[in-house]
């Protein structure tokens, strides 16, 4: 039996050994350096020119003992010690004398951590902190007092020790007094307190002109009033003469007059007239009478018969 070739695509190479032909490079003697420049340098399908070697690590420069024993130390490290339970406490050196005038002695002594020793092992037994003096003027003593809380203070237990807001005088004119009453809330307090005891307010006489009265009726409520009360009482307001000249026909009309006669005389139309007819063979006069329908003629011969049912037979 033959065996079937299947290569993946035609001149596939199965040895892997295919070098394609390159025609030879036209290079003059002194481009040849340049040229060789061009190829490149970096060869990455050919491995045995390229090796990469790992240069060894140089050799630590420990001039001292002390030095040694660092060195060891960071190759080492302590973590595998501490976890085997083998550590070396580190060495108790002492400490060098610190170099603290008088005057900062206290915050020394505070950055030591004795006041959060403190609020740890002995929190609530000690007094609060000395506060130094407020430099207060005499005349901001109130002033300080409410920036401290007594403003607080006041409303939560003793509100009626606050004194009112002086308020500044309102420059009002003398014309203006009234309104300016009104817009310090005096007409509301009269809603609120003296509700119906108040008398109304004065209405200014309108300005409307003698024949305009008849609409400021109107706009008063008048046409609503009437609706509501005295609903089918009312006059027929007169409509105005229709300017028509020699549409009279086509203004009945519109009024509904054709929509009437649709509904109740649809007999008194007249009908649209109809062009002559242009038929002047038998088969043209058959067919003009077949195009207008026979739903009528069918309806026409159904009539004519009479179906009784019997019982049993389907029909």
């Amino acid at each position: 039996m033959q065996k079937l070739n299947l290569s993946p695509y035609p001149g596939f190479d199965e040895t892997g050994s295919y070098i394609e032909q390159h025609p030879n490079t036209r290079v003059r003697p002194d481009g040849e350096e340049y040229a060789n420049k061009s190829k490149g340098c970096i060869n990455l399908f050919i491995s045995e020119k390229h090796k990469h070697v790992i240069p060894p690590p140089p050799s630590p420069r420990l001039p001292s003992r002390e030095a040694r024993n660092n060195y060891e130390i960071s190759k080492t490290g302590h973590i595998g010690n501490l976890l085997g339970g083998t550590g070396q406490p580190p060495p108790k050196e002492p400490m060098p004398v610190a170099r603290l005038t008088m005057e900062s002695m206290s915050i020394a002594e505070s950055h030591k951590g004795q006041q959060m020793n403190t609020l740890f092992t002995k929190f609530g037994q000690h007094g609060p902190s000395a506060r130094p003096p407020s430099r207060v003027k005499h005349e901001a003593e109130d002033s300080a007092d409410l920036g401290r809380g007594g403003r607080m203070n006041a409303l939560l237990h003793n509100p009626n020790s606050i004194p009112d807001t002086p308020r500044s005088v309102p420059r009002v004119r003398l014309d203006a007094t009234e309104i300016a009453e009104k817009g310090v809330a005096g007409s509301m307090a009269k809603v609120f307190g003296q509700y119906g005891t108040n008398l109304g307010s004065c209405v200014r006489v309108p300005r409307v002109k003698p024949e305009a009265e008849m609409m400021a009726k109107l706009d008063r409520g008048i046409q609503v009033e009437r609706l509501f009360h005295e609903y089918g009482k009312q006059k027929t307001i007169t409509q105005p003469a229709p300017k028509v000249r020699d549409g009279k026909e086509m203004a009945a009309m519109d009024r509904g007059v054709r929509m009437s006669k649709l509904m109740h005389e649809i007999e008194k139309l007249p009908s649209n007239p109809r062009p002559h007819s242009r038929i002047t063979s038998a088969a043209g006069r058959r067919n003009m009478k077949n195009n207008r329908g026979s739903i009528s003629n069918i309806f026409a011969e159904t009539s004519k018969w009479q179906i009784i049912p019997k019982v049993g037979v389907r029909h």
